[in-house]
């Protein structure tokens, strides 16, 4: 009888063990995406208004970075549309350093891919304009890190066009949905051009609200919502 006992004890300890290590796994991978968050925006023209919605959803793994972007525009112009803009993207970063971008952009109707990979101490640009060579550390017009503004090249996802920049930073305070935010702004401005970026990070390294200037008006995106992509992390917040 004692024996009984003991083996059903036994059995107790290894389903207990069972349980714990699943247990821990289940944790195990939820903080290995625990670095995975959307950011919605809302998009905004200085002449037109509202004028459509952009995403990225940002997932790390220890060094290698996914952006998925999604990008929706459309400017109507006495209830006609004038205007519309359709984009998914892929970005996939090591370190600091661009691997390989995908991007598709719908441009009125009219389809423009650009592909991009790294090799050697260069990156290939596939586009509309034929191939390009850019420096390793070029930067993609995507303000989703602070670490993207310590380059001098930049990427346009699209159409492919490579351009330098000269980038200058400062505190300052930015209003995002009726609060005032403590962040950095940083201004990307184009060399020979008047186009000209500004980018507003928070203290916490998200990018809370960006622009673009050019001599048609600027296009301001804002952020809506910060949320997990998983959705474990989802419901325990």
């Amino acid at each position: 009888m004692r024996l009984k006992n003991e083996t059903a004890f036994v059995s107790m300890k290894a389903v207990g063990l069972s349980f714990a290590i699943a247990a821990g796994l289940m944790i195990g991978a939820a903080s290995a995406h625990a670095e995975g968050y959307k950011l919605d925006y809302k998009v905004s023209h200085s002449k037109y208004g509202n004028i459509g919605s952009f995403s990225n959803t940002v997932d790390t793994e220890g060094k290698d970075t996914t952006i998925t972007t999604r990008e929706n525009i459309a400017v109507k112009v006495i209830g006609i549309t004038a205007f519309k803009q359709e984009a998914q993207r892929v970005e996939k970063w090591n370190g600091d350093r661009l691997v390989s971008l995908h991007a598709v952009t719908n441009m009125n109707g009219k389809q423009s891919p650009v592909d991009g990979v790294a090799q050697g101490d260069k990156f290939v640009i596939t586009s509309p304009k034929g191939v390009t060579e850019a420096p390793a550390n070029i930067r993609v017009a995507n303000p989703w890190s602070p670490t993207l503004m310590n380059g001098d090249t930049i990427l346009s996802p699209d159409d492919g066009t490579v351009s330098k920049v000269q980038i200058t930073s400062a505190p300052a305070t930015v209003n995002v949905g009726g609060s005032d935010v403590q962040a950095k702004l940083y201004d990307i401005q184009f060399t020979g051009s008047e186009k000209k970026y500004q980018v507003w990070f928070d203290p916490s390294g998200t990018p809370v609200m960006f622009n673009m200037h050019d001599k048609d008006g600027t296009v301001t995106f804002t952020l809506n919502s910060k949320t997990p992509v998983n959705p474990a992390i989802a419901s325990a917040k």
